[in-house]
């Protein structure tokens, strides 16, 4: 009588793990940025421990936090450009920051923009005649 064969132990693949927390772009500090997903509420936001700049965006099912941290820089370097945001919709007190810095902000702000200009005394070198 034979022994019984022995089965081959089964190896399992080691899951690559995302991460959920990141360097923050303001303070430059490493795993200070924490993302919170509110699935039922159907927000995600980043918080810096350190500086307290934060973004939320809406999120779905699918979205993970290092989704929310691409879009919030994204929409960092939007705001470094001047764009509007490219509807990332971010913190309100981000948005009134980036207005008076005149980086732009929601909704177009044309007037709102030439305001933030010359608040700074920059000229608007971009501005086209409507005539």
């Amino acid at each position: 009588m034979g022994r019984r064969a022995k089965k081959a132990p089964v190896q399992t693949k080691k899951r690559v793990t995302l991460a959920k927390r990141f360097k923050c772009p303001f303070c430059a500090n490493e795993d200070v940025v924490e993302c919170a997903m509110k699935l039922r509420e159907g927000t995600g936001s980043l918080n810096c421990r350190i500086c307290d700049a934060s973004f939320q965006m809406p999120i779905h099912h699918l979205h993970e936090p290092i989704d929310v941290f691409s879009e919030w820089l994204d929409a960092c370097e939007a705001a470094e450009k001047g764009n509007s945001g490219a509807g990332v919709a971010g913190n309100a007190e981000d948005d009134g920051d980036l207005l008076a810095r005149g980086l732009g902000g929601a909704g177009g702000g044309g007037a709102q923009k030439q305001d933030a200009y010359a608040s700074l005394g920059l000229a608007d070198s971009d501005d086209e005649s409507d005539d």
